[in-house]
């Protein structure tokens, strides 16, 4: 018994011994500074927070480095004044609306950068040359350029003109003058009819949009034929009204309206009379040209630009059987620039009708007469007369000043009658800004004033 207890005693002893020791071992390899240094150094150690997670190659270089705010979101290219450049703001935007020269496509209403002076000689509009030759300076062209209501106009690009001789236009174009400085005509621009033959830009040989008829043959009778229109009406040609051959005169070319114009076209033609036996031209007068100038300083007139008709043309007789002709239109001057001045003469009157023959003989009637610069209209052709039978009638007077056309002498009888006057033409004067209260260029007929 007794040895029982002892062992009991001596096994309690060895264990209680034995655990303190095991204990400082277990803690020192599991949970001492071996164990935990290599455990917070792999997990939780510096290496982690510091160099992985929180070092500066994370946080400067890749997070928050210049690469990222760096001048290329800020930079010139963005901020730069290409929003706010000139080419935004510039005069384009409230600049005043750039000036239209009137008649001519953009292109083609350029203005020259010579200057010329213009002697006596004659411009032919179809083929844009002078006769006797004019030699352009440099910076000076003539031109065929467009027109905006269509066709085409002899256009001399220049800076300063000087006209101090006789300009006459020739040709089925008109004549546009576009000059960058100022333009003097101490001389004159003729653009003038003269008898069938029509000025630079005007109709002959009875065409035109407002042409005269021809006149009407019933036998022994032959009417004149109507005056062509234009700014007014032309005159009809004289009626036959007695006896047993009665026929109507050719009628009146028409007018084309108040207003101003938008087409750059001379005066229509007046119609041939009657002629039945006979085959010498009897031609109705020429229309008178077409001139627009266009000056950005200004236009000073002490000479004249003059537009008028032609006089009807009567034809050969053969036993007194042809009524007379009519007269042409005035064709059209047109002026645009700052400044009119000069005390100076525009005018395109129509001219006459040319007179019927006598009947039963070679007594002819008179031609027509051209349009004059002034602003009395010009007396038609006078019938043709004697004994062997009806006196032919007058041919009618041309427009003046705005008055109307005179018709060809009437008939009560048998007979030849005269030709239709021509209506007058247009002028047109454009300022720029505001109308001035009186025009200072005499003009026939009255203008048609306005501003651009």
């Amino acid at each position: 018994m007794r040895r029982l207890l002892y062992l009991f005693v001596f096994g309690l002893a060895a264990a209680c011994s034995f655990t303190p020791s095991g204990a400082a071992q277990i803690d020192g390899a599991a949970d001492g500074m071996a164990l935990d240094g290599a455990v917070d150094a792999d997990s939780d150690g510096p290496a982690i927070d510091a160099a992985m997670t929180d070092d500066a190659g994370t946080d400067a270089a890749m997070v928050d480095a210049p690469v990222i705010d760096a001048p290329t979101i800020d930079a010139p290219t963005i901020d730069a004044p290409t929003i706010d450049a000139p080419t935004i703001d510039a005069p384009g935007i409230d600049a005043a609306p750039p000036v239209v020269v009137a008649y001519l496509a953009a292109a083609d209403a350029t203005v020259g950068t010579g200057d010329l002076a213009i002697p006596t000689t004659v411009l032919n509009t179809d083929n844009l040359t002078f006769m006797p030759a004019v030699v352009l300076p440099t910076g000076v062209t003539l031109t065929a350029g467009t027109l905006t209501a269509g066709g085409t106009a002899a256009v001399l690009h220049v800076a300063n003109l000087t006209v101090a001789g006789a300009l006459s236009v020739r040709g089925s174009r008109p004549l546009a003058i576009v000059a960058g400085g100022a333009v003097s005509i101490s001389g004159a621009i003729d653009a003038a009819a003269e008898f069938a033959r029509p000025g630079g830009g005007g109709f002959g040989g009875g065409m035109g949009p407002t042409a005269g008829g021809v006149g009407v043959t019933n036998n022994n009778t032959d009417t004149g034929g109507g005056g062509g229109g234009n700014g007014g009406a032309g005159g009809r040609g004289g009626n036959s009204a007695g006896g047993n051959e009665p026929a109507s005169g050719g009628t009146a070319g028409a007018a084309i309206g108040p207003g101003v114009p938008t087409v750059l076209r001379g005066g229509s033609s007046g119609a041939r009379g009657a002629r039945p036996c006979t085959t010498t031209a009897n031609n109705g007068g020429g229309g008178g040209g077409a001139v627009f100038v266009f000056s950005t300083l200004g236009i000073s007139v002490t000479g004249a630009i003059q537009a008028g008709g032609g006089g009807g043309v009567n034809g050969v007789s053969c036993g007194g059987s042809n009524g007379g002709s009519g007269g042409g239109a005035g064709g059209q001057i047109d002026l645009q620039a700052p400044a009119i001045t000069g005390a100076g003469t525009l005018a395109a009157n129509g001219g006459s009708g040319a007179g019927g023959d006598e009947t039963g003989s070679t007594n002819r009637g008179a031609n027509g007469r051209n349009a004059s610069l002034t602003n009395v209209g010009v007396a038609g052709g006078s019938g043709g007369s004697g004994s062997g039978g009806t006196n032919g009638t007058d041919g009618g007077a041309g427009a003046p000043a705005g008055l109307a056309a005179r018709n060809g002498g009437d008939l009560n009888s048998n007979g030849n009658t005269g030709g239709g006057g021509g209506g007058d033409g247009v002028i047109v004067l454009r300022y720029l800004g505001t109308l001035p209260a009186m025009d200072l260029v005499t003009t026939s007929p009255a203008p048609r004033r306005t501003t651009y």
